[in-house]
């Protein structure tokens, strides 16, 4: 992806041992061109298979999971 112009590394200036990645404006551009052909797909493979009952339930999971990790931040 670097060499495709999508992200750019930087150094890290919190910890020295590690590096940043930036989204780049041609990554950016990237992300918005796949999104609608993404999502599509992901409704198709995913949500499509699934009944009331099981995206209801994966709602519960996920509000509680997220409720949790809001509880936790700092």
């Amino acid at each position: 992806m670097e060499k495709r112009g999508l992200v750019a590394r930087e150094e890290c200036s919190e910890d020295a041992r590690g590096l940043m990645l930036r989204l780049t404006k041609d990554g950016r551009r990237a992300i918005e061109e796949a999104a609608p052909a993404h999502a599509e797909t992901v409704q198709r493979y995913f949500f499509d298979q699934l009944s009331k009952d099981e995206i209801e339930t994966m709602a519960a999971v996920f509000d509680r999971v997220l409720d949790n990790l809001k509880r936790e931040e700092v």
